[in-house]
């Protein structure tokens, strides 16, 4: 038998098509020992919740048996530390997240032969939307509209459009990809900025033009949008710097679902107050949550989001179909999908 032990809140109906995959499986699972969940698709739980002894023991007593753990054990939020230990028999963890680096470094996963694979691709098409979403609501002056509504004035002004504008995606994953599909009906011309370009580079089917990161502030000069989607690693840490954003047409709008620490959150506050950027949607800070002082809450033209727009309940499905796929593959010896790179960190 293959002891699958799954460490987050998964509901009833998903648990039972993973006990129903094969015979060979044994699901290990007990509500009541991992974060409860604070919306339908929550994996993380409240940021305070920590198991009682003795859910903590039975915590345990789960990870000693598992071979695979779907998610990681958490507490307060973050990651149980030093999992190879809790876990000596434990081979493989599917992670419930896109960006799982960071998260299997805090676990202790780096330094062992544990397999960790990612939720990429799951939460893409709801970052995308995200990403349109700015776009849309800065072109056609969002703002202006309900301030002007507020103050029940009738004030016609022009507004913009999103076709023939240049969209710079920097990062051209699954995320990235996404974007630029549902850009491309809006008339928009995407470029996109990837760590190595190659002539049979299959991005080339989403981007109109690619580019090298080496290429990065060349992408970003002729840009009316940039969209970034990186994860956090130690070559993407503020990649985004003062440079990168000065880099940027005066005017264009900044847009980041990849990870807070690649963009110099400082640089960017004050690029937005001399108006060389016209306004920023943002899910992920430097700081999460977002401080009370920042000045970003201030911006009229800053949408703020808490690290939430992928929190669809659908994910549930697609995460459990990931999964499911991968678990087929285990257990028939073939390559996992989205498997870490353990040096790259994506």
């Amino acid at each position: 038998m293959v002891k699958v032990a799954i460490a987050s809140y998964l509901p009833q109906d998903q648990v039972q098509r993973i006990e129903k995959l094969d015979p060979a499986i044994e699901v290990l699972y007990d509500p009541e020992v991992v974060p409860p969940p604070r919306w339908p698709g929550d994996h993380v739980g409240p940021a305070d919740w920590i198991p009682s002894p003795a859910q903590r023991e039975r915590l345990l007593g789960m990870l000693a048996e598992a071979e695979v753990l779907y998610d990681f054990p958490r507490e307060k939020g973050a990651p149980i530390p030093d999992l190879p230990a809790l876990a000596p028999r434990l081979r493989w963890v599917q992670g419930s997240m896109a960006g799982a680096g960071e998260v299997a470094k805090r676990a202790g996963l780096l330094e062992s032969e544990v397999v960790v694979t990612t939720a990429s691709g799951v939460y893409s098409p709801y970052l995308a939307e995200f990403v349109l979403l700015a776009m849309l609501a800065h072109a056609k002056r969002l703002f202006r509209l309900q301030k002007d509504k507020a103050a029940k004035r009738w004030n016609e002004e022009p507004v913009d459009t999103l076709e023939g504008k240049t969209l710079c995606i920097v990062g051209l994953g699954n995320i990235g990809r996404a974007i630029a599909s549902r850009a491309r009906p809006f008339g928009m011309h995407t470029t996109g900025v990837k760590r190595t370009v190659r002539e049979d580079d299959p991005a080339r089917g989403y981007a109109d033009e690619l580019y090298a990161t080496e290429d990065l502030h060349e992408a970003l000069s002729r840009a009316d949008y940039v969209a970034v989607t990186l994860p956090a690693t130690p070559e993407t840490i503020r990649l985004i710097d003062r440079r990168a954003i000065s880099a940027m047409r005066r005017g264009a709008y900044f847009i980041n679902v990849g990870r807070g620490s690649v963009v110099d959150e400082g640089a960017l506050v004050e690029a937005l107050r001399e108006g060389h950027l016209s306004g920023a949607a943002l899910d992920v800070f430097e700081t999460e949550p977002l401080p009370a002082g920042s000045p970003l809450w201030e911006m009229d033209e800053v949408i703020v989001s808490p690290h939430a727009t992928d929190n669809v309940p659908e994910a549930d499905r697609r995460q459990t179909d990931l999964f499911c796929e991968n678990l087929r593959r285990y257990l028939a010896g073939e390559p996992l999908e989205n498997q870490l790179d353990k040096e790259l960190l994506y």
